[in-house]
């Protein structure tokens, strides 16, 4: 249970659309995404609901928007069939009166700057994206930088970020005035945020997480539980005892109603530049981890950041300060995230089969990258599930020769037998028996 501590005052080508699948019940449409791109989805509220046709493989195409992000919308018609499509593939006057009408963005820098990012992509949005900048410019002229950027064709990196030289002394079993010591630090941070951002914030505290949040309490506790929940599965998966605690004390989670905290959060207090991210997790090499996201139209959503937010965290204390490649970083929390708060209607064993229709392997380097496309997100956890759907007991060996510094390459040979070009093969011929399940029902 969560105790209250304390109140203060404080261009279309750049893009393609990937082949349909041929089964007509299952044809979407998905991108083939540019390094870096940022894809957090998100679902709008029911009173927001946009209903249009769309031209799609040779058929007028009626559907609500069920999921965005800030490069594909979902169409979802009344027979469940799900079209993904490109923001680029319609006329760039819809793309900006939809995103206006689904994210509500007057009055908010980030979510104009946001609209701004995405019309610049457009073969048509350049205008418009540059009255949306300026909207964002009228309201924080600090993300003039931002705007260049975005006009030169940078994007954000959401990758966890390690900050700063490990400690080996911070790692493993910690004494009772480590631990306690790191809570001290912890609360004088989260006092450095609120004298910082000058915005009236909530800490509560539970016995593993500290959270610093302007959300209302109701949602604190379900955050807490799912927090709770995604701690205790991801130590039993890889063989820690759950009752124990593998953080500094404690993990930071800050959580922002508005984006805008969440953007300045990410700026001022750890030199990051956040925008087109929902969430973030930072380990430093003093062993803590710092985790923020800011509250998105469902709780349901926000969840899902933090508890994928969460494994990373877990994953920079777990036995050493060795890190842990991206495929598996971000699979292991997009495995976690889906088993413990999954999007709406989503299965990563038939999704990842649509993304990677067409495609050789698993996306150019996703073994070796460390940053992974958006789109491969989904293939990461979809292969985390296939590893440890073929054995459980291996799963954690492998991440622990890892921390041990052994090159995954070899750790996976060793653990499952399987370098990755075999694991590549195995692993898509189990997405094509989903596929051939899902078409049979």
């Amino acid at each position: 249970m969560l105790s209250l501590i304390k109140r203060e005052a404080t261009a279309m080508q750049a893009f393609e659309i990937v082949r349909r699948i041929l089964c007509t019940a299952l044809v979407a449409l998905f991108l083939l995404g540019a390094p870096g791109a940022s894809a957090e989805e998100r679902t709008p509220p029911d009173n927001r609901r946009i209903t249009l046709t769309l031209p799609i493989d040779g058929a007028q195409v009626t559907g609500v928007i069920a999921r965005y992000d800030t490069i594909t919308f979902t169409l979802r018609t009344k027979d469940d069939q799900a079209h993904r499509v490109l923001w680029n593939a319609i006329p760039a006057d819809n793309v900006n009166r939809y995103w206006r009408h689904l994210e509500q963005p007057e009055g908010d820098a980030e979510a104009l700057f946001e609209l701004g990012d995405l019309l610049i992509r457009h073969r048509d949005g350049e205008a418009l994206a540059e009255m949306a900048f300026e909207e964002a410019l009228a309201i924080d002229p600090t993300l003039a930088d931002a705007v260049r950027q975005s006009r030169q064709g940078f994007a954000p990196d959401g990758t966890p970020r390690f900050v700063g030289v490990a400690d080996p002394a911070m790692w493993g079993e910690l004494t009772d005035e480590q631990m306690q010591q790191g809570v001290k630090s912890l609360r004088a941070f989260c006092e450095k945020t609120q004298e910082a951002l000058n915005i009236e914030l909530s800490l509560y505290q539970s016995e593993r997480f500290m959270l610093l949040t302007d959300i209302d309490a109701e949602q604190v506790q379900g955050l807490s539980n799912k927090l709770a929940e995604a701690y205790r599965m991801t130590a039993e998966l890889l063989g820690d005892d759950p009752d124990d605690n593998v953080f500094v004390g404690k993990c930071l989670v800050v959580v922002f109603t508005k984006r805008v905290d969440y953007i300045r959060f990410q700026r001022d207090l750890h030199d990051t530049d956040a925008r087109g991210t929902g969430g973030l997790c930072h380990g430093f090499g003093d062993g803590h981890a710092h985790i923020a996201a800011f509250a998105r139209n469902s709780a349901r959503q926000t969840q899902h950041i933090l508890v994928h937010e969460l494994v990373h965290a877990y994953l920079h204390r777990y036995k050493s300060a060795v890190p842990v490649p991206d495929w598996l970083n971000e699979g292991l929390a997009e495995h976690i995230a889906h088993q413990v708060q999954p999007p709406p209607g989503d299965n990563l064993y038939l999704k990842s089969r649509l993304e990677l229709e067409g495609k050789q392997g698993l996306g150019e380097g996703f073994f070796e990258t460390d940053k992974l496309a958006a789109w491969q997100y989904d293939v990461a956890g979809a292969l985390t599930s296939y590893l440890l759907e073929r054995s459980e007991a291996a799963y954690p060996k492998l991440i622990q020769q890892i921390k041990n510094n052994t090159p995954a390459d070899e750790a996976l040979q060793d653990v499952y037998r399987m370098e990755p070009r075999v694991l590549t093969q195995r692993f898509k011929r189990r997405l094509d028996r989903e596929l051939n399940r899902k078409l049979g029902q």
